[in-house]
């Protein structure tokens, strides 16, 4: 654990707010309103430093949130913006906005544009980085805002994260602090499809969580639907876990072994019995099941190789048209 001095707990910190945002013009101007108030708050009371900043990550958004962030950067310096070529996904917008603030911050904290996750979690974040955790996680205290099939597929989602050996925190997502050294260890991991709740646990600092409540939404709807989170679980899996491989190679050997004693149950009534005629089900069943068994094993398998094909062509993970500073 990397203890601070005295100096170090003394000295305020400048503060990165990184917020990705798809297609959330109505929720960015109370965003931007609210956590404005609060880095001034905390500016007052000599926990942040005076050029502490928000950085909005458009994600290549189709409505008017792009001109929203210029006119509140127009109003406000401390308000940034990075404008994303097109929609790459969360993921890749978020890694962008931290990459952005690597240079130009003490400390960065993660979270979503949409204010569920409480921003006053933010100074408890700062103490327990004071207190020497590079990384802070932010683990909501219930699920009482979702609906029921939101709870189910969250909690599905970190089950299957679990049983495949990904290392994550439940009921994390993505509302965390990272120091300036964790954001330049984090620059060191370059695979295309990055999936940072289990990457940042990779980086090998202190660890610490801090819980927060979940707001409802006050504009709009969600836009992590359950097609992208049934996405990111992929991602996530064929990202830090073989499991799935090892699963396959084992359902292969008991499907051998299965075909073995088929064949000697086979070979047993022609030699002892000989009354035995071939039948149409003894044929067509063990052909579509083992034919089930090996698209499905083709399938998992084809999911490590398209991992593969996405990381040996290298493309950039986002491109950046346009950006406020």
């Amino acid at each position: 654990m990397n203890i601070r001095n005295k100096e170090e707990i003394d000295i305020p910190i400048r503060l990165a707010i990184v917020l990705p945002c798809f297609n959330e013009n109505e929720s960015i101007e109370v965003a931007a309103s609210e956590l404005s108030r609060l880095i001034t708050e905390m500016t007052d009371e000599g926990i942040l430093k005076k050029n502490s900043f928000i950085l909005f990550v458009d994600d290549g958004s189709t409505d008017k949130t792009w001109s929203t962030i210029v006119r509140l950067h127009r109003d406000n310096h401390a308000i940034k913006g990075l404008k994303l070529s097109r929609n790459f996904g969360h993921q890749a917008a978020l890694l962008a906005g931290l990459t952005a603030v690597t240079n130009e911050c003490d400390v960065a904290v993660s979270l979503d544009a949409d204010l569920q996750q409480d921003p006053s979690a933010i100074k408890e974040f700062l103490c327990e980085y004071r207190k020497g955790s590079d990384i802070v996680l932010g683990v909501r205290n219930d699920r009482e805002t979702d609906g029921w099939l939101k709870k189910q597929t969250a909690s599905g989602f970190y089950m299957l994260m679990k049983t495949m050996g990904v290392n994550i925190v439940p009921d994390h997502a993505d509302y965390r602090l990272l120091s300036k050294r964790a954001l330049d260890a984090l620059s060191l991991f370059p695979e295309p499809n990055n999936f940072l709740r289990a990457t940042c646990l990779l980086l090998g600092y202190h660890v610490s969580t801090v819980p927060f409540d979940v707001k409802e939404r006050k504009f709009g709807q969600t836009k992590y639907t359950t097609k992208k989170m049934i996405k990111l679980a992929l991602h996530g899996i064929t990202s830090f876990s073989i499991v799935p491989l090892r699963i396959v190679t084992v359902i292969g050997f008991l499907i051998f072994v299965c075909s073995m004693f088929m064949l000697l149950y086979a070979l047993w009534q022609v030699l002892f019995f000989g009354d035995t005629v071939p039948g149409w089900a003894s044929t067509i069943i063990p052909i579509y099941f083992i034919g089930g068994i090996q698209l499905i094993c083709l399938g998992v398998v084809s999911e490590y190789i398209g991992q593969i094909y996405t990381t040996v062509k290298n493309r950039p993970r986002w491109i950046c048209e346009d950006k406020l500073d």
